[in-house]
């Protein structure tokens, strides 16, 4: 008996934690203050503005829905590479695994089975060139198998706060089980413009492979950012980004820029035509036109401890501040006109202790939260918590009354 009861709480609250997550887990747009600037339109059906070092977001399309990103996939791939492999010179030997990556249609630099080329090279032909079978040969070159790096794309991309990412290959050719949204594809851009190699590669508008041991003539390579080669939509400040192209994708486009010590990423999804670069064009010059950076200062009065997005004549010292305290951590909130803006968080015991140098800031362990979404996993732990305790209270007393009656009928 006391089985079943066991087994109908337990029921119960996985039934409950699953509408929880569902309640959680619904695609929200994100909220600005009322006197936020006017953001321009754009064609896409999915789009974002994101602040890199903050996390925070000035424009949003649909930003969480789920989309495919075709070749937007391999700055995954790239990053993978750059943090798995330090000597860019080692060499490659292509195998029968680009086969199926060959065929009409793909996009290649027309790698042959027993060709050798460089991790460097390689990276230049899967981020200028958008090259399928070279994404699938370093997948196996860092992993083993295409499979297990594929583990590690959808690991990574879950460390980066990735919540509606899940990859099946490394270079973006269609599958049912290959999405992700603007808001992820942010994120990921966001972690490899930190990585200097990372930008020197994607941000060049032309490389040329040497000759290799099969394929005697150069290989001349042109960056299908139109924002960062020459031409009618060059932006001035893009530091890195990638285009992508599948039916079923339509036109998609990431990309980094940086201007006046800000830092913007912008994504767009299902674009027709040229609209993607014109729209991001337009959405990086809202961007740097009514943003900038603004200090907050809390375990040390004299070096920032974080920085916050806000328009342009507006300083972090108007802003509502807010603390909420657990066991160990006091987070800190800043708001602006009733909208949630950045989060920080310190250890208390630190908080509690004299702190008037930048050497008890680094103790803290202070680190930044990307935005207010980042706070729900919290809020569903309570809720569960809370429910499982209520459940086990309610078991017991049933329980205790079942052995109450049992004992006054002997």
């Amino acid at each position: 008996m006391k089985r079943k009861i066991i087994s109908k709480f337990c029921l119960a609250f996985l039934l409950s934690l699953s509408l929880i997550l569902s309640i959680f887990s619904s695609v929200q747009a994100a909220e600005f203050p009322s006197s936020w600037p006017q953001a321009p339109e754009i064609a896409e059906e999915t789009g974002i503005l994101m602040e890199a070092t903050t996390g925070q977001v000035l424009f949003d399309k649909g930003m969480d829905e789920i989309r495919y990103p075709a070749s937007t996939t391999k700055i995954m791939t790239a990053l993978l590479i750059l943090e798995n492999v330090k000597d860019l010179s080692q060499t490659v030997t292509f195998t029968d695994v680009i086969t199926p990556d060959l065929a009409p249609g793909n996009s290649t630099i027309n790698a042959q089975v027993g060709e050798r080329l460089t991790v460097e090279e390689c990276l230049y032909g899967i981020m200028l060139a958008s090259a399928n079978e070279v994404c699938t040969q370093m997948a196996v070159y860092v992993a083993g198998s295409v499979q297990n790096f594929v583990s590690m794309m959808n690991t990574r991309a879950a460390e980066l706060g990735c919540e509606n990412t899940h990859f099946v290959n490394a270079n973006g050719l269609p599958d049912p089980d290959h999405y992700t949204t603007a808001h992820d594809l942010a994120r990921i851009l966001a972690e490899a413009i930190q990585n200097e190699d990372f930008c020197k590669i994607s941000g060049s508008a032309a490389y040329t492979i040497p000759p290799t041991n099969m394929t005697p003539y150069s290989r001349n390579l042109e960056n299908t950012n139109a924002l960062i080669k020459e031409g009618e939509y060059h932006y001035e400040g893009v530091i890195a980004g990638k285009t992508g192209h599948t039916e079923a994708a339509k036109n998609t486009l990431v990309t980094a820029a940086s201007r006046d010590g800000m830092t913007l990423v912008c994504v767009v999804l299902r674009s027709d035509g040229e609209s993607r670069f014109i729209d991001t064009v337009g959405l990086f010059n809202y961007g740097f036109d009514n943003f900038h950076l603004s200090p907050v200062y809390w375990l040390d009065s004299e070096n920032p401890s974080g920085y916050v997005t806000l328009p342009k004549g507006i300083e972090s010292n108007v802003l509502t501040v807010t603390d909420s305290d657990d066991e160990n951590t006091r987070t800190r909130t800043y708001t602006y006109q009733g909208t949630a803006l950045y989060s920080l968080q310190a250890s208390l015991p630190v908080l509690l202790e004299p702190t008037d140098s930048a050497e008890n800031t680094q103790t803290s362990s202070l680190y930044r939260i990307k935005g207010p979404d980042h706070l729900l996993p919290g809020m569903i732990g309570i809720f569960a918590v809370l429910f499982l305790a209520e459940c086990f209270l309610l078991g017991y007393n049933i329980h205790s009354k079942k052995n109450t009656i049992e004992e006054i009928s002997q």
